[in-house]
């Protein structure tokens, strides 16, 4: 079995002259192929003793990120399997407990992994990061699980959503800065943040620059990186 590792790639606050500033790191595992570990991860995250390794991975990646760059914050993705697993929760408390709020909790769009878990059991989830004092954001919204009806009723507890522009890829600018523009207008008026992720071409990068409530990361900006690169990427500027 390969071991695991975390890349970092920026989500980046940007002004009206492309001038970039980092909000936060979303930590991607990665395996010895730098690739995400498609079927060895969904079959890890099958079982509470096998996604031991996860814990293990996600939090020697975290503890060697603080210990080099303690001001940072970091994404952690969680798939809502997990949720089950009281390892994973006592893994998050101790996360909090060290670090606080420069770790957010981004969770999945992938329900159907979570078996039977209904709208019910993702109140008590959320709020249970809530009570732990974490935020949480919905990744890939409009995507697998997280539509617009799901994502509405959890928008009191939740601190931001994700929107990603790899579906749209046969689809107009034109029309994909539409999409956009109703999930930014969906997240102003629920006080929700909003990462526009998978950025590929400065149109849309400029479309959304200067917008202080929409956060920009993709490869546009800056693909993950490996810890040790995270200096170069401090700075940058488009």
């Amino acid at each position: 079995m390969s071991k695991w590792y975390n890349v970092f790639q920026p989500i980046y606050q940007v002004d009206k002259d492309l001038n970039v500033t980092i909000s936060h790191y979303e930590m991607l595992l990665r395996d010895e192929n730098d690739s995400f570990p498609n079927n060895d991860f969904f079959r890890v995250i099958g079982t509470e003793e096998e996604n031991q390794k996860w814990i293990l991975a996600e939090k020697e990646s975290i503890d060697q990120a603080f210990a080099k760059y303690p001001d940072i914050c970091i994404n952690l993705n969680i798939e809502p399997i997990q949720f089950a697993y009281p390892s994973v929760w006592e893994f998050i408390e101790n996360i909090y407990s060290k670090y606080g709020k420069k770790v957010v909790i981004e969770v999945t769009e992938r329900q159907l992994q979570a078996g039977t878990l209904g709208n019910k059991q993702f109140d008590k989830s959320f709020q249970r990061f809530h009570d732990i004092g974490l935020d949480v954001v919905l990744d890939d919204v409009d995507s697998g699980g997280h539509s617009l009806t799901f994502v509405d009723h959890h928008s009191d507890i939740i601190s931001g959503i994700k929107l990603s522009l790899l579906d749209f890829d046969p689809i107009s600018s034109d029309t994909t800065i539409k999409f956009i523009d109703a999930w930014a207008s969906f997240a102003k008026e629920k006080h929700l943040d909003l990462v526009v992720e998978a950025i590929r071409n400065k149109e849309i990068a400029q479309k959304f620059a200067g917008n202080k409530h929409i956060f920009q990361q993709g490869y546009y900006w800056q693909q993950g990186v490996k810890l040790e690169d995270l200096p170069t990427v401090y700075g940058f500027k488009k």
